[in-house]
């Protein structure tokens, strides 16, 4: 079958592997044999690549997600032909993933078969799974956002980013005032397309500016997507008795000088979330999909590639280049 390899790491972008002699995967009970039609990219994806992920033995093909249609359900509830979503479980790290024809994905990750409406088509659905399975997870189980909410994006022009603003905004949270951050002057437009009431361009300090925007209280809830260089600025922009979560590491950086006593005085809440603890037998994938056809849910599909070019997907996100999600086609 066609599969992209990473054969060791840490490598370039360059230097990933696209075959079309890869072993296909079995039918194995427990487990969904999927003909994969598209996978969207992912931050891991690069980390991996560039030795960041411990304990993977390679080759492996990489993918954390991908869509397409069942070949076989491993005794589950689908049926061959259904078009479903799968995120995590251990694709793309300790079995081989989304980057390539055909994956064989554990029950538990794999979505209830999906309708496609009209006019969504495999690139814009797999601009959906993961990505959005993360905001969802992340506005629903950690931060519990509800409509009276001021919710901060920190890292707002970042595929997540942008879901969590669209989700925020969509009738399946409603949230009063959601303010977003970007580096780059130029995507303050696609940001706020994506929903954001406000958006600020991020010079590192920009807690001030979130209070002047929220009467100086500061954001009830706050998304972290850059992590350890912006944390402690993230938490001053924090309202009393807020809750602020990081779910991603978009700066690269892993460590830093940061202190938890000034930073989340006098009762401020720091958690953190995971797109691997989302259920997906419940998590509402279909009503996503649906709201995303109708416009109301704002996707942004930055780029779309081939499967053969999966390498040079990688370099231009791994480069900040995308607003938005960066897709891969396989047919």
């Amino acid at each position: 079958m066609r599969a992209v390899v990473c054969p060791s790491v840490p490598i370039s972008p360059s230097q990933l592997v696209y075959t079309t002699t890869h072993p296909t995967p079995q039918p194995k009970s427990g487990h969904v044999l999927i003909r994969v039609k598209a996978f969207g990219l992912n931050r891991s994806e690069l980390y991996t690549r560039q030795g960041l992920s411990p304990g993977l033995v390679f080759p492996r093909v990489l993918g954390i997600e991908c869509v397409g249609v069942v070949k076989d359900a491993g005794g589950g509830v689908w049926k061959e032909g259904d078009v479903v979503a799968a995120i995590m479980g251990g694709m793309g790290r300790q079995f081989d993933g989304g980057y390539a024809e055909y994956t064989l994905v554990p029950h538990a990750s794999v979505s209830p078969a999906i309708k496609l409406p009209q006019y969504v088509g495999w690139e814009t659905f797999a601009a959906i799974p993961e990505t959005f399975m993360t905001a969802w997870g992340t506005l629903h189980s950690a931060l519990k956002v509800t409509s009276t909410d001021s919710l901060l994006i920190r890292g707002g022009s970042s595929s997540v980013g942008l879901a969590c603003a669209a989700l925020a905004k969509s009738s399946l949270f409603n949230v009063s005032t959601v303010i977003s951050t970007t580096r780059a002057a130029h995507k303050v437009a696609s940001v706020k397309a994506s929903g954001a009431d406000h958006v600020v361009v991020d010079t590192g300090s920009i807690s001030e500016e979130v209070k002047a925007l929220t009467n100086g209280v500061g954001a009830t809830k706050v998304v972290e997507l850059v992590g350890m260089p912006t944390l402690q600025d993230s938490c001053t922009a924090l309202a009393p008795d807020g809750v602020i979560t990081m779910i991603g590491m978009l700066s690269g950086v892993w460590k830093s000088e940061f202190d938890p006593f000034a930073a989340l005085s006098p009762s401020k809440h720091l958690t953190i979330f995971g797109s691997n603890t989302v259920d997906m037998s419940s998590a509402p994938m279909q009503k996503i999909v649906d709201a995303v056809s109708t416009g109301e849910i704002k996707l942004n599909v930055d780029k779309v590639f081939d499967i053969a070019s999966a390498g040079e997907a990688q370099a231009y996100m791994e480069a900040n280049s995308a607003a938005g999600k960066v897709v891969c086609l396989v047919d």
